[in-house]
């Protein structure tokens, strides 16, 4: 009998609220549906504004729960459903601090306010409850990836491109998950206070501009980079201060163009680096997150490793949809009492149910 779960992911991009429904029958899945739903300005102004001031009022709050709500009431009428046949709703929230170090992480989006209005499980708190395991609390999809290697007849690695980019390679006969570094979150800051633009498609601005290497190597050279697995990151360290922090010890002017240039590069470096110590033989990858819409970054990530891609996924997975994908999976895991073993991803000590039930 097949079981339908929602999942829903929200990245440091803000660029929409990604809604999975996803069928599960005898421990298999595949993706019914994939929805977008866009914030309206004046929400996306908020969420914004409470990420810089590091806490969220009551009304942002309730605002973006309503919101979520809503969207999810529309993917199950738009797939001609009830709720009474969605056994789980997977929401990982919009963060607002993610700090492992201090053992907090906290998000944007009232899980009681969420389910308030909806007849269904609620998953949610799950960075939450792996960082009480001793992980990261992130990157969550690892395990995810760990599950897919396993379906899939042939072992592959995965590459995220989202705001901050995070991948899973294997070593040691074993998948190991983590983040490393800036992806498009500094790309599209930079285009937005100096190009007015969102974010820079294809790359076009950059590759107009030249590198400038000593400004490369000061933000290479970050200790974040020296830090061996498990480890994840976030806006919280590499944000526009920190970029203007490195522009400025360089000691000399920079063109606005030539930052972004450099950046890119510093999102290609640092992403190369870590996928070239994956030890399969065999060499696949499957790429996904807003980052594929760069070719620049992807050309240049592919012509610094040796796999090749991966240009399709089973089970109805595309390179928009895993994300949202992977949390309702999270969530059929947890509704049906499944411990998460794998201590490679975020480096949690002990097998532990991940979530917490509404």
């Amino acid at each position: 009998m097949s079981e339908y779960y929602i999942g829903i992911m929200c990245g440091t991009s803000l660029d929409s609220l990604d809604i999975s429904l996803v069928r599960f029958k005898n421990r298999n899945l595949s993706v019914r549906s994939f929805h977008t739903y866009l914030f309206t300005t004046s929400l996306k102004r908020k969420i914004i504004k409470s990420k810089d001031l590091k806490k969220v009022s009551i009304s942002t709050q309730n605002d973006i729960s309503k919101f979520i709500s809503e969207c999810i009431v529309k993917t199950i009428r738009k797939n001609k459903l009830s709720q009474s046949d969605i056994h789980g709703i997977g929401y990982p929230g919009i963060t607002l601090n993610h700090d492992p170090k201090r053992k907090t992480s906290t998000y944007m989006g009232d899980p009681n306010i969420i389910k308030s209005s909806l007849n269904i499980p609620l998953v949610a708190d799950f960075r939450q409850c792996d960082i009480k395991s001793g992980g990261e609390g992130a990157p969550l999809t690892g395990y995810f990836h760990g599950f897919l290697n396993k379906k899939l007849s042939k072992k592959i690695s995965f590459l995220n491109l989202g705001g901050f980019a995070n991948i899973s390679i294997h070593k040691a006969g074993k998948v190991i998950s983590y983040d490393t570094g800036p992806a498009n979150y500094l790309i599209d800051n930079w285009c937005k206070r100096k190009f007015q633009k969102d974010f820079d498609k294809n790359g076009n601005l950059a590759k107009k501009g030249e590198i400038d290497y000593q400004l490369l190597r000061r933000m290479t050279s970050d200790s974040f980079f020296k830090k061996n697995h498990p480890k994840s990151t976030g806006f919280e360290k590499f944000n526009i201060k920190w970029l203007e922090r490195q522009v400025r010890l360089t000691g000399y002017k920079i063109s606005n163009r030539d930052i972004l240039t450099t950046l890119t590069y510093f999102t290609i470096t640092t992403v190369a680096q870590e996928l070239n110590k994956d030890s399969l033989r065999e060499k696949k990858i499957y790429i996904y997150g807003g980052g594929v819409n760069n070719q620049m970054i992807i050309d240049g990530i592919l012509s610094s490793i040796k796999h090749r891609r991966v240009n399709k996924m089973n089970f109805g997975i595309t390179e928009k949809n895993l994300e949202a994908t992977a949390f309702a999976w999270l969530t059929y895991k947890r509704i049906k009492g499944q411990k998460i073993f794998s201590s490679t991803i975020t480096g949690k000590r002990s097998p532990n149910l991940l979530g917490n039930i509404y």
